[in-house]
């Protein structure tokens, strides 16, 4: 299994322990047949383990059961019908993990209060949760502007924020940026910081906003002020409700985009969308 499909199982099984259910008994309107003892096994198991899709505090098994989540009962079902085909449980595993994020799972984010770029409501929508001290972060926001280049009349870019607890600056920069939007000054502030990233300070901060001309007091005070620590705290919770397993991640027309974050590999991914998606 790869590092990146072995993070998004670890978010599909981010919330749930096994142990209490291990021992449960495979499920009525399940098709087991030819299944071995040990896959029917391990088959519950990753279900017990799973979030389920319509209800993330019950797992994919409890909602199989309670017969409330027709997606839950699918995703079981295809796993199930994986082991009959032969594959081993790691190759179960990744299947899962592609079909939930592929086919299944789709996310909605608040996005009316989003910093945002490129054409106004695009057939294709990228919505971006990153972390201003992450270097990964910083790649890519060089990144998707030539992406958004490419696609001058069909690509849509929000940024979310998330702050990482290890990062010290980083929580006060998205406060900063956010306080920046204010005067309409954001995206030179993302630049700014994503430039200066591992020199970060309070002052520095500060020093960026004189830079771009911006009114100090009205900076400062935006920055400071409880509005701006709660709209950090609802891109936060957003991510976190979106399986979010670290910085940056990408959701493209609602889906997460766990694909290579390469201009190419992004370009591929939006021709692939633009020719299924019809212009409005």
């Amino acid at each position: 299994m790869t590092p990146l499909l072995r993070a998004l199982l670890a978010s599909l099984l981010l919330i749930l322990p096994v142990t209490a259910l291990a021992q449960a008994p495979a499920l009525p309107g399940i098709d087991l047949k030819g299944l071995e003892k040990d896959e029917v096994e391990g088959l519950n198991e990753l279900m017990q383990g799973g979030a389920c899709p319509c209800n993330t505090k019950l797992s994919v098994y409890e909602c199989v059961e309670k017969k409330t989540c027709e997606q839950a009962t699918q995703l079981m079902q295809f796993a199930a019908d994986k082991f009959r085909e032969g594959f081993g449980p790691e190759q179960v595993q990744q299947a899962v993990v592609k079909k939930y994020f592929d086919e299944i799972m789709r996310f909605t984010f608040d996005l009316k209060d989003s910093p945002k770029k490129g054409v106004a409501n695009g057939r294709v929508t990228i919505v971006e949760f990153a972390d201003f001290e992450c270097p990964h972060c910083s790649l890519v926001a060089k990144i998707l502007p030539e992406v958004l280049k490419a696609y001058p009349k069909d690509a849509t870019l929000y940024y979310k924020f998330f702050p990482l607890p290890s990062h010290t600056f980083a929580e006060q920069a998205a406060r900063a940026a956010w306080a920046a939007n204010r005067q309409d000054k954001f995206w030179p502030m993302h630049d700014l910081i994503y430039a200066n990233q591992t020199s970060l300070s309070a002052d520095k901060l500060i020093a960026f906003a004189q830079e771009l001309g911006l009114n100090l007091t009205k900076f400062k005070a935006d920055m400071a002020s409880a509005e701006a620590t709660r709209a950090v705290e609802r891109d936060k919770a957003e991510g976190t409700k979106a399986a979010l397993t670290g910085t940056p991640s990408l959701y493209i027309n609602g889906k997460y985009y766990y694909e290579d974050k390469t201009p190419e590999a992004l370009k591929a991914y939006i021709e692939k969308l633009l020719a299924t998606k019809p212009k409005k």
